[in-house]
């Protein structure tokens, strides 16, 4: 059986043995497609080069991706046409290869870890106690998706995000300074995170979603 057979056919579809047989070449078929497809690219994957096929949407600054199996998540950022983006959805799998969409990131978060003291392996002559040298703390810029507007799903339909508000995506992770409280800084607005949603997480892997709101008078860091 031609292999432009499987490429146009679900596997849902195949009898036994040509199930038997999608299955055990699902990889190479893919393989293949990437090979040959107008819609494939060289990007970064969480900063590891891989081949994947993107695709167009309605909308432009959200894009369809397509890897081979088990290798995309939730919150993997893509460096893809010189951007960053961000996979916003939960990988769905067609038993051939891993679909999801992606967001592009137009902008960026920094957080930097408090400083550290750390012992010098010196004593001081005069107090005979060991000699601290400090270390600053380290800087992390992540890339984001900032929203003052959101579509509803399947619509180009924008609905206004309340007044001085503003949410931001980024890939999940961990940090001493995020938190609520954290002080933010977009085109030389400053807002201050009053919530964080934990609800596209699973297990080490998704999204967090910064609610913040613009800074007025009286807030402090």
């Amino acid at each position: 059986m031609s292999i432009d057979w499987y490429l146009t056919s679900s596997s849902n579809y195949l009898s036994g043995w040509e199930n038997e047989e999608f299955n055990s070449n699902k990889y190479e078929i893919f393989k293949e497609i990437l090979a040959n497809s107008p819609e494939t690219y060289d990007i970064e994957l969480n900063g590891k080069p891989e081949q994947v096929i993107i695709q167009t949407t309605q909308d432009s600054e959200t894009k369809k991706v397509l890897t081979v199996l088990g290798l995309l998540n939730r919150g993997d950022l893509i460096l893809y046409d010189g951007s960053y983006w961000l996979v916003n959805s939960r990988p769905t799998d067609n038993k051939m290869n891993d679909s999801a969409t992606m967001r592009l990131c137009n902008s960026s978060i920094s957080l930097t870890s408090s400083d550290k003291l750390i012992d010098s392996g010196k004593i001081d002559e005069v107090t005979g106690r060991p000699i601290k040298i400090k270390v600053p703390g380290e800087k992390v810029d992540i890339p984001c998706v900032l929203e003052r507007t959101t579509s509803t799903i399947g619509s180009e339909l924008a609905i206004n995000i309340p007044e001085g508000q503003a949410h931001v995506t980024i890939p999940f992770f961990k940090h001493e300074k995020l938190k609520k409280g954290l002080f933010l800084s977009f085109y030389g607005e400053e807002f201050r995170v009053d919530d964080i949603d934990y609800s596209k997480v699973y297990g080490d892997t998704g999204t967090i979603r910064l609610i913040a709101k613009k800074k007025v008078g009286g807030d402090s860091e």
